[in-house]
């Protein structure tokens, strides 16, 4: 009985215990079902509808997450095993759906929300699985969410929702979870099956910060708290093999950024100017900032330089010498709310450059190489539209038979020489009839013979690593750039070192970055691309021997003196070397005293030399020109004549720059919330800003250099006894020619400023912030009273999916910002006071004397811009639509003005604050990924397509209250002014420019004819009631009224609207990208066919473009073209002398002029430009690991391929002018090959 007893007892007690793990198991269950009930029968009821047969099951589970919204795991090779499947389903639940699908493959699931994870269907003991869960916080106890939770080792993984909360059902016993955060250091946790709720503190890691913020170069700031107007690029976005400098790469690529490349030249830096112009007098470019250094050009270049649409700058700018490969990000402020503590050097806007960081890591060693074939114009080129030989020949023919006068023989070269010879008995029949001949057939290739095609390549070699306390990066640069005219080359050597140490409460970095650039050019005076483009075909440029062929080239028609000339010769025999060398160093710490108080300062030293030496050797025809040695032929043949420019030898202008530059900067950062549970956060910093700038320069012309024989000056012009000199020109220009003297010019900018920034943040919904920097500047005098310039701004962000639309599962980011703030300008000349500049000896008076360089000027005040912005940034569909869209308004008052004063006061210009500007534009970017499938585990095996469209606006108007449109607002005008777009109109934007009239070719003689040149014609009457005569009514007029009669608004030479359409397509490891840039709004003048000559014959050696071999040449043509015939010489003879010539009014040269700036020859400068391609093919894993390679990649890519612009412009490129004679090389088409291994 007692056995009994205890087996009841012991039989009772399993069933007890049985009893009791029921009640766990079941009590677990109930309350994991409640937890995920909601969601569970969410996903479970979502309806679907497919009909899809024999197809993969992935393909299958693709279509199911798409319909239903979740996100599926399973393992991508189980799925592949399982083969084809049929399925059918037509508006049936998700769970319905995988019930039936899923079993009879072998398959179970699991619903974890919106996720669900397939595996395959195990045993019982292997199916017992454990959930972890708990919440992620950061130091100051804030949930986190989209933190991501990653079992090490497996591709199975979670993110944390808003309060910082995770769940896994994972079918394992014990194993490790991995959380991760950009910008949080990584922590790794063990787990088992006893594992109850996990708290998990991540510390941020400064060092990567960057990676979720945005830089203003003087802090970061979170992408969430945001509240200013900045657009963010990768460099690894944007980078194009074959271009040398970061700016040549933003084409189209920054919304609200005008993009201006005129020439094609290797260095050329282009023109950028964000968000429209505020200034008149100032510079418009933007303020360049490198790892919170602000960067200043090498060469303190005259802003109306800068401005000049037609200035081509190859001096180099702030950012020439750094090498793209060492960039990381770049970030682009545009608003006052993130330029405001830059202060009046941030009016343009600032484009801030964040250089790469070392990783934590193994040192790796990382080398790119490219190649890049650069291609010439050609004459098959359908921009290149000029006669071949024949057509030219013709041409001169037709002169001749009219009996046309030449306007010169300067040039004594071609059909008209070869006849003059003829008449005057110089050469016999048969020989002019050899030369006409050889004329008519040589078409000579200058294109071919001055420029060439060109191969370049580029070297970067880095080295990075670190530990999690300190990094390091190191990177070596050369690139080579050869350009298309001939002995152009741009060669750059870089260097740079950084360390960032990250150390308990201390972190510190150092920059050091240096480098050096060397280019050659051809000086601008041999204008090697004009000769390339206007030479007639018909001039050759070798004699039958193979010799150079000389042509005299003079102004003096008699040809007194030899002056041989060869466009090669002139090529090989002067040089224009350009040396620049920069070094610059920063060091940057800070220290949290408490962890709610940090600390701060850096120190930045900088210093460059620029130095350009242009040589126009002795065999050269500038020399030859300046020598005015006596031709063969005349009596004093082989003689120098007494009035000599340079008696022997070459010239050399050497001119040097020295920039040295420095800063310090301190800074105090408060940091904390306020109250126990996190909702309110406050923070405050105060900055000082000391900064120094020095320019120096010297500048010198010499003459009489013989470089062969030791780099020597040689002797010359000495006086003898008597005092007589050989050469007084020469003797007179050396004493009293400025250049020839020297020039040295020193530039000093000293400037302090106090910053101070507010942010206040709540429950990261409301996030208000507000800046002010307060500069002082010597500009401005006391009667102005505003010595003092506060620059300040507010703004604000609403993070709507905080609270508003927290819940919708479509929204992960949307955000309303705004902000308003006035920006300054300074006036880099002017002075309060009397600036007296001392002279030399006077000419006349032979004695020292003065002259008045500034006058003074005490009430001038500062430019001031107010500044209104507002945008909506979102990202929608679990981040596959990601962009912004902005509208700005921008208004300038007290704009610094030139006006016309009397002689009388010493000077004849006044800088006076009475312009007026608006700007105002829209802004739109948009990032979206209609496909991305790139399979389990994050491996390359699907396909991805993202798109990013992006446009900005910029509308930009002169305004006058008291002036009406189109009035004039200067003073003193030149009708040239309306034709470039220098002229100021009310109502207009800046570089307004004005047409004539063209109303066709008169029927007679085929001449040009305009609106408003008929002297007289009856227009009215006068106050007595006479009949009122044309050239009447303009005597009662002033020039500008006469320009605006005669002229029509033509348009902008700036566009009003950039961007770009930029594509990526991967396929496994092949990548496809390529961007087209467009541009709206821009009116460009036709390339020039007569010229400043005002001929209606151009000289015998210039070409003329393709449109005159359509030319009036009978009555009745004049129905079927524009372009005029040639007139005879009497009738040409009095177009020479028109009747406005010389009066007050005078509004145009000769009707040749007319023509060329007509409204004719007027056409749209909008395009389309596919600007990059490139196609990538990322190396395996695999077979990296076999090279002992980390990683490699192959590209091949092009730039410039096509562009798609009006056909008014009969094949001119876009990016060039008619509206000056100088002619640019165009962009080139370029096409690379790249390797980037990394060990």
């Amino acid at each position: 009985m007692k056995k009994k007893r205890n087996g009841a007892r012991s039989y009772l007690g399993i069933s007890w215990r049985k009893m009791l793990m029921f009640v766990k198991f079941l009590s677990i269950l109930l309350f994991g079902m409640c937890m995920s009930l909601h969601a569970k029968v969410l996903s479970q009821e979502a309806k679907v509808t497919l009909d899809m047969k024999n197809v993969a099951l992935t393909t299958v589970l693709e279509e199911l997450g798409k319909q239903s919204k979740c996100d599926f795991f399973y393992n991508y090779a189980l799925m592949q095993s399982k083969g084809m499947v049929n399925v059918k389903a037509e508006n049936l639940e998700l769970g319905k759906v995988l019930e039936e699908l899923l079993p009879k493959l072998g398959l179970t699931f699991t619903f974890d929300q919106n996720v669900i994870v397939i595996r395959e269907k195990v045993s019982d003991e292997k199916s017992k699985f454990v959930r972890v869960k708990g919440y992620v916080y950061d130091i100051h106890k804030q949930g986190m969410p989209g933190v991501t939770v990653k079992v090490a080792g497996l591709p199975i993984g979670t993110s944390t929702n808003s309060k910082g909360w995770f769940v896994l059902d994972l079918p394992l016993q014990k194993g490790s979870l991995e959380f991760s955060f950009i910008g949080f250091k990584k922590q790794l946790i063990n787990f088992t099956e006893k594992t109850d709720t996990l708290q998990i503190v991540l510390e941020e890691d400064l060092m990567e910060l960057e990676e979720v913020t945005v830089s203003t170069g003087y802090y970061k700031v979170d992408k969430r708290h945001l509240t200013s107007s900045v657009t963010t690029l990768k460099m690894d976005d944007i980078m194009q093999p074959g271009v040398g400098t970061l700016d040549q790469m933003l084409e189209g690529r920054i919304p609200g950024m005008i993009f201006m490349q005129n020439s094609g030249q290797v260095g050329a830096a282009p023109k950028i100017k964000i968000r429209g112009t505020t200034t008149l007098l100032g510079s418009t470019a933007p303020l360049w900032v490198l790892d919170g250094v602000i960067l200043t050009d090498p060469v303190n270049v005259d802003p109306a330089s800068i401005n000049d649409l037609d200035f081509v700058n190859l001096l180099g700018n702030a950012i020439s010498g750094l090498n793209p490969e060492d960039i990381e990000k770049l970030d682009v402020l545009k608003d006052a709310s993130a330029t405001a503590i830059y202060g009046p050097k941030a009016s343009n806007g600032v484009i801030v450059i964040t250089t790469k960081k070392g990783k934590v890591g193994a040192p790796t060693v990382s080398y790119s190489l490219s190649g890049t074939y650069r291609q010439r114009p050609r004459y098959t080129d359908r921009s290149v539209d000029v006669m071949n030989s024949q057509e030219r020949i013709d041409f001169s023919k037709e002169v001749v038979r009219k009996k046309q006068l030449v306007p010169n023989l300067t040039s004594y070269v071609g059909y008209e020489a070869a006849y003059n010879d003829y008449v005057n008995g110089v050469i016999s029949p048969d020989e002019f009839i050899r030369k006409v001949k050889y004329m008519e057939t040589v078409n000579t290739d200058w294109l071919g013979l001055l420029m060439q095609d060109t191969y370049s390549h580029a070297h970067t070699l880095s080295v990075s690593g670190g530990s999690e306390n300190v990094r390091y990066y190191t990177s070596l640069g050369y690139s080579t750039e050869n350009g298309n005219l001939k002995g152009e080359e741009n060669n750059r050597y870089s260097a740079m070192a950084k360390v960032d140490i990250n150390y308990n409460k201390f972190i510190l970095s150092f920059n050091l970055n240096g480098n050096v650039q060397k280019r050659q050019y051809t000086p601008q005076e041999v204008g090697l691309m004009s000769y390339a483009l206007n030479t007639a075909r018909s001039v050759g440029a070798y004699n039958e021997d193979g010799s150079l062929m000389f042509y005299q080239r003079d102004n003096n028609l008699d040809h007194m003196y030899s002056k041989p000339f060869s466009i090669i010769n002139e090529r090989k025999n002067t040089d224009d070397d350009v040396q620049t060398n920069a070094i610059s160093a920063s060091a940057n710490v800070e220290y949290r005293l408490i962890p709610s108080l940090k600390v701060g300062m850096q120190f930045s030293y900088g210093v460059s030399n620029f130095e350009e030496k242009v040589y126009f050797g002795e065999k050269s025809w500038y020399a030859a020109n300046l020598k005015r040695e006596y031709a063969p032929g005349t009596a004093n043949f082989g003689y120098i004549a007494a009035n000599s420019g340079m008696p022997v030898g070459g010239e050399l202008r050497l001119n040097n720059t020295k920039n040295e530059n420095y800063s310090i900067r301190a800074n105090l950062a408060f940091n904390k919330f306020l109250d126990k549970e996190n909702c309110h956060q406050f923070q405050a910093s105060v900055i000082g800003e000391l900064s120094s700038t020095l320019y120096t320069g010297f500048a010198i012309t010499k003459r009489g250099y013989i470089p062969e024989r030791g780099m020597l000056f040689d002797d010359v012009n000495l006086s003898d006894s008597w005092g007589y000199v050989s050469y007084p020109d020469y003797d007179n220009w050396l004493k009293t020619n400025s250049a020839a003297k020297g020039i040295l010019t020193h530039n000093l900018t000293r400037q302090v400023g106090l910053v101070g920034t507010l942010f206040y943040a709540y429950k990261d919904a409301y996030i208000f912030n507000a800046n002010m920097r307060i500069d002082g500047s010597n500009k401005f005098g006391d009667a102005s009273n505003e010595k003092l310039n506060p620059i300040w701004s507010v703004s604000g962000r609403w993070n709507i999916h905080e609270n508003l639309l927290s819940n919708k599962w479509w929204i992960n980011t949307l955000a309303l910002k705004a902000s308003f703030g006035y920006q300054g300008n300074m006036s880099a000349q002017d002075s309060p006071n009397l600036i007296v500049q001392r002279k030399g000896t006077h000419w006349a008076f032979n004695e020292l004397y003065s002259s008045i360089k500034y006058y003074p000027n005490p009430h001038l005040k500062w430019e001031k811009t107010s500044t209104y912005n507002i945008e909506l940034e979102y990202s929608l569909f679990n981040n596959k639509l990601v962009g912004n869209f902005s509208y700005y308004y921008r208004h300038t008052t007290d704009a610094f003005m030139s006006k016309t004063v009397s002689r009388i006061n010493g000077v004849s210009s006044y800088t006076v604050n009475q312009g007026t500007l608006n700007n105002q534009g829209f802004e739109f970017d948009i990032n979206y990924t209609p496909i991305e499938n790139l399979g389990a585990g994050g491996e390359k095996r699907g396909f991805v397509w993202r798109i990013n469209p992006n446009f900005g606006s910029v509308f930009n108007q002169l305004v006058d209250k008291v002036k009406g449109k189109d009035k004039v607002l200067q003073d003193e005008i030149r009708y040239g002014d309306y034709l470039d777009g220098r002229v100021q109109v009310s109502g207009r934007p800046v570089n307004t420019f004005y047409s004539y009239k063209f109303t066709g070719l008169d029927s007679k003689d085929g001449r040009p004819t305009f609106y408003g040149t008929d002297a007289d014609e009856i227009v009215g009457k006068d106050k007595n009631g006479n009949d009122l005569t044309r050239q009447r009514a303009y005597e009662l007029m002033t020039l500008g009224e006469v320009c605006m009669e005669v002229m029509e608004h033509s348009g902008c030479r700036e566009p009003f609207l950039q961007g770009s359409i930029s594509n990526y397509l991967g396929w496994r490891n092949w990548g496809l990208s390529f961007n087209l840039a467009y541009s709206v709004g821009s009116k460009i003048r036709l390339l020039q066919m007569y010229g400043s000559n005002n001929s209606a014959v151009l000289p015998p050696v210039t070409n003329m473009r393709g449109e005159f071999v359509n030319r009036w040449q009978r009555p009745g043509d004049e129905e079927y073209t524009n372009v005029p015939g040639l007139l005879d010489a009497k009738s040409y003879n009095r177009t020479k002398t028109p009747w406005w010539n010389d009066k007050p009014y005078e509004f145009a040269g000769t009707i040749w002029n007319m023509y060329d700036n007509s409204n004719l020859r007027v056409a749209s400068g909008d395009y389309l430009k596919l600007t990059s391609l490139s196609l990538r093919y990322v190396v395996p894993e695999r077979i990296c690991h076999k090279m002992y390679m980390k990683s490699a990649y192959l590209n091949v890519s092009g730039t410039n391929l096509f562009t798609i612009c009006s056909k008014e412009l009969k094949g001119q490129d876009p990016s060039q002018s008619g509206s000056s004679e100088l002619i640019n090389i165009s962009v080139r088409p370029t096409y690379s090959l790249s390797l980037n291994v990394t060990f």
